[in-house]
Protein backbone atom coordinates (compact mmCIF):
# COMPACT_ATOMS: atom_id res chain seq x y z
CA UNK A 1 0.00 0.00 0.00
CA UNK A 2 1.65 3.29 -0.89
CA UNK A 3 0.76 6.13 1.49
CA UNK A 4 1.08 9.91 0.37
CA UNK A 5 0.66 13.02 2.39
CA UNK A 6 1.84 16.41 2.42
CA UNK A 7 4.06 17.93 4.89
CA UNK A 8 2.12 21.33 5.14
CA UNK A 9 -1.32 19.48 6.35
CA UNK A 10 0.73 18.58 9.74
CA UNK A 11 2.33 21.73 10.53
CA UNK A 12 -0.39 22.40 13.16
CA UNK A 13 0.66 24.99 16.47
CA UNK A 14 -1.12 25.51 19.65
CA UNK A 15 -0.06 28.76 21.76
CA UNK A 16 -0.36 26.73 25.04
CA UNK A 17 2.28 24.12 23.77
CA UNK A 18 4.67 22.14 21.34
CA UNK A 19 2.12 20.06 19.02
CA UNK A 20 3.03 16.39 17.74
CA UNK A 21 0.46 15.48 15.05
CA UNK A 22 1.01 11.85 13.20
CA UNK A 23 1.00 11.82 9.88
CA UNK A 24 1.84 7.76 9.02
CA UNK A 25 1.65 4.49 11.84
CA UNK A 26 2.49 1.14 10.94
CA UNK A 27 3.47 -1.52 13.54
CA UNK A 28 7.53 -1.13 13.73
CA UNK A 29 7.29 2.91 12.71
CA UNK A 30 5.61 5.97 13.25
CA UNK A 31 6.17 9.40 11.02
CA UNK A 32 4.92 12.80 12.88
CA UNK A 33 5.93 16.31 13.03
CA UNK A 34 6.97 18.41 16.00
CA UNK A 35 5.63 22.22 15.62
CA UNK A 36 7.05 24.48 18.00
CA UNK A 37 6.10 28.48 18.34
CA UNK A 38 8.77 30.61 19.59
CA UNK A 39 10.36 29.83 22.81
CA UNK A 40 8.20 26.26 23.49
CA UNK A 41 10.32 23.41 24.17
CA UNK A 42 10.34 19.60 24.54
CA UNK A 43 11.82 18.31 27.78
CA UNK A 44 14.63 15.84 27.66
CA UNK A 45 13.09 12.48 27.10
CA UNK A 46 14.04 8.82 25.75
CA UNK A 47 12.54 6.30 23.49
CA UNK A 48 13.71 3.08 24.58
CA UNK A 49 13.76 0.25 21.85
CA UNK A 50 13.53 3.20 19.14
CA UNK A 51 15.66 4.81 17.21
CA UNK A 52 14.70 8.60 15.73
CA UNK A 53 15.55 10.79 12.61
CA UNK A 54 14.66 14.28 12.75
CA UNK A 55 14.19 16.32 9.64
CA UNK A 56 14.33 20.31 10.45
CA UNK A 57 11.78 21.65 7.98
CA UNK A 58 11.25 25.16 8.97
CA UNK A 59 13.05 27.20 11.35
CA UNK A 60 16.11 26.92 14.04
CA UNK A 61 16.49 25.81 17.29
CA UNK A 62 18.15 23.95 20.30
CA UNK A 63 18.19 19.90 20.58
CA UNK A 64 19.84 18.47 23.51
CA UNK A 65 21.06 15.02 23.63
CA UNK A 66 21.95 13.64 26.59
CA UNK A 67 23.07 17.43 27.80
CA UNK A 68 24.71 18.49 24.91
CA UNK A 69 23.21 21.50 22.79
CA UNK A 70 23.17 20.75 19.43
CA UNK A 71 22.24 24.20 16.94
CA UNK A 72 20.22 23.18 14.13
CA UNK A 73 17.93 25.33 11.26
CA UNK A 74 16.38 24.09 8.26
CA UNK A 75 17.65 20.82 6.49
CA UNK A 76 19.48 19.70 9.07
CA UNK A 77 19.33 16.08 10.13
CA UNK A 78 19.53 14.32 13.25
CA UNK A 79 20.03 11.19 14.40
CA UNK A 80 19.05 9.97 18.26
CA UNK A 81 19.78 5.51 19.06
CA UNK A 82 16.99 4.19 21.87
CA UNK A 83 19.85 5.45 24.37
CA UNK A 84 19.92 8.86 24.06
CA UNK A 85 17.90 11.49 25.59
CA UNK A 86 16.51 14.25 23.58
CA UNK A 87 14.71 17.81 24.08
CA UNK A 88 14.45 20.89 22.12
CA UNK A 89 13.62 24.49 22.49
CA UNK A 90 12.64 26.58 19.52
CA UNK A 91 15.31 29.62 19.86
CA UNK A 92 14.18 31.59 17.45
CA UNK A 93 11.46 34.49 16.31
CA UNK A 94 9.90 32.10 14.03
CA UNK A 95 7.96 28.87 13.80
CA UNK A 96 9.86 25.20 14.12
CA UNK A 97 8.36 22.60 12.20
CA UNK A 98 10.29 19.16 12.67
CA UNK A 99 10.02 15.90 10.87
CA UNK A 100 10.61 12.96 12.92
CA UNK A 101 10.72 8.97 12.17
CA UNK A 102 10.93 6.67 15.03
CA UNK A 103 11.27 2.88 14.33
CA UNK A 104 11.27 0.28 16.49
CA UNK A 105 14.70 -2.05 17.10
CA UNK A 106 15.67 -5.31 17.99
Amino acid sequence: MIMLVSIDKYKQFDEERFTKIDMIKHPQSVAFMLNFLPMQHMKPHGHPGKELYLLVVDGEGTFIIDGEEKEVSVGDVLYCTPEEQIGFTNTSEERVSIYVTMTKIG
